[in-house]
């Protein structure tokens, strides 16, 4: 650990820092809550709070795609006049790009050419 790094108490390590909005004024509100610890069980899974670890595979593999249908609810797709614009521009960069290395290539070839006969 480097000299400009301190090292926090325990107490700040379980703390964390929640921001919510008020009803009422529509503030920004911080505050800090306390982590609860996760204890280890004799088996070596973990369990949080009081929450025993999920063993079964089907309920965390539901909770992960329900997850996964949340996020993918907050993206913004482009639209197709977006994806058509951007796929023309890498087409054409795509195109200068390969006209660039092979006339590089080309003279280069032709220059060990002259240098080796």
């Amino acid at each position: 650990m480097s000299r400009l790094q301190k090292k926090k108490p325990q107490s700040e390590k379980r703390k964390r820092v929640v921001e919510t909005t008020d009803d009422e004024t529509g503030v920004a509100v911080k505050s800090t809550v306390e982590r609860k610890p996760v204890r280890s069980l004799s088996d070596g899974r973990s369990e949080k709070a009081g929450q025993p670890e999920a063993d079964n595979i089907f309920i965390r593999t539901t909770e992960f795609f329900r997850e996964v249908k949340v996020e993918l609810k907050k993206v913004v797709w482009p639209t197709r006049k977006q994806t058509t614009g951007t796929t023309v521009v890498v087409v054409i960069f795509v195109f200068i790009v390969a006209v660039f290395l092979g006339v590089f290539d080309y003279s280069l070839s032709k220059l060990v050419q002259v240098v080796l006969t």
